[in-house]
């Protein structure tokens, strides 16, 4: 009897188990580099950011404003009023204190300014130099005893004079103006300050009241 030819059949190739699989080392694979498209868009990003950045500091820093002019007190000296119907008059002297602050980042230089001094509606009665000076960055400075004559001499027209001086007030307005140059991180730029302030002179007191300034 034959011996029939026995095939043992065996898989060609070894496969492990899955648990095999995973208790097998790792293998590191080195990052591959960001796409150019991603570092156009950093870049980008960084440039607003600055840009943003410098905006801010710009609005901060290179803002000029234009300084503050105000009277903070007045007083009166040797005031004289009088006359009749037909030829009413007064004369005085105003001493006022004024304070200019500036509240930029550079220096402000200005020339010599003016000081009018106004009668209700009648015109002027009264005009004195405010001398100019320099007031730093971010300082407020006081300039004390400028003065100045007033007179109804200067009106052209005095008609309801007389009744004011009845009733013991004349209302007043003094109006100051300077124009001078700020320099900021080399920048120089012309600012004009006006005050304009309201007041009423006691001429029974002597003295002034209900200043208010703008």
């Amino acid at each position: 009897m034959v011996e029939e030819d026995r095939i043992t059949l065996a898989p060609t190739e070894i496969y492990g188990r899955s648990d095999e699989e995973q208790n097998e080392p790792r293998i590191w694979r080195r990052k591959t580099e960001e796409p150019p498209g991603k570092c156009l868009i950093y870049t980008l990003t960084i440039i607003v950011i600055i840009f943003a950045v410098f905006l801010i500091l710009s609005s901060i820093f290179l803002r000029i404003s234009t300084p503050e002019i105000e009277t903070t007190s007045v007083s009166t000296r040797d005031l004289r009023f009088g006359g009749n119907s037909t030829n009413p008059y007064f004369n005085a002297t105003l001493v006022s204190d004024i304070t200019i602050r500036n509240s930029n980042f550079g220096a402000f230089e200005f020339e010599d300014g003016s000081l009018r001094v106004v009668y209700a509606d009648h015109g002027v009665v009264g005009v004195t130099t405010i001398e100019g000076r320099r007031v730093e960055a971010h300082k407020t400075v006081k300039i004390t005893c400028v003065v100045v004559e007033i007179g109804s001499f200067r009106l052209l027209d005095t008609k309801g004079l007389d009744s004011d001086l009845r009733l013991g007030f004349l209302e007043l307005r003094s109006v100051a103006e300077i124009r001078g140059r700020i320099k900021v991180l080399g920048r120089r730029r012309w600012k004009v300050s006006v005050m304009s302030c309201t007041m009423r002179l006691n001429l029974t007191g002597r003295f002034i009241q209900h200043l208010l300034c703008e």
